[in-house]
C-alpha cells in the first residue's frame, strides 16, 4: 500500500516525530486531499500538549489545509479530482 510522511506526536507533551503512515481510502461522501500546505494554530498546541481531555495519540496536529482532490469517495458529485482545495478550522 502507498505511504505518506506525516508529523506526529506520540505522547502529550512529546517531541515532533516524523514518520510514514499509509494513504488512507476517501469513504462514501468523502474527498481525499493530497496536502500542499498547513496550518497549525493554538488548539493544535493545546492538543499536543495533552490539555484537552480523551485526546488520543499518536496525534498528527494541522486540521487547516490546502491541497488537491486526489481521491472522490463514493456518491461523492460536487467535487472532482484536481479540484484546489481548502479546509478550514469550521467544516
Amino acid at each position: 500500500m502507498p505511504k505518506m510522511k506525516a508529523v506526529q506526536v506520540p505522547r502529550a507533551g512529546g517531541e515532533f516525530e516524523v514518520v510514514e503512515r499509509e494513504i488512507p481510502e476517501a469513504g462514501p461522501g468523502q474527498v481525499r486531499i493530497r496536502v500542499q500546505a498547513c496550518g497549525v494554530c493554538h488548539s493544535d498546541v493545546v492538543t499536543t500538549e495533552g490539555l484537552f481531555p480523551g485526546i488520543s495519540y499518536p496525534r498528527v496536529p494541522g486540521h487547516e489545509v490546502a491541497g488537491t482532490i486526489d481521491q472522490l469517495g463514493a456518491g461523492v458529485k460536487d467535487w472532482s479530482e484536481g479540484d484546489r482545495v481548502g479546509v478550514g478550522w469550521h467544516t
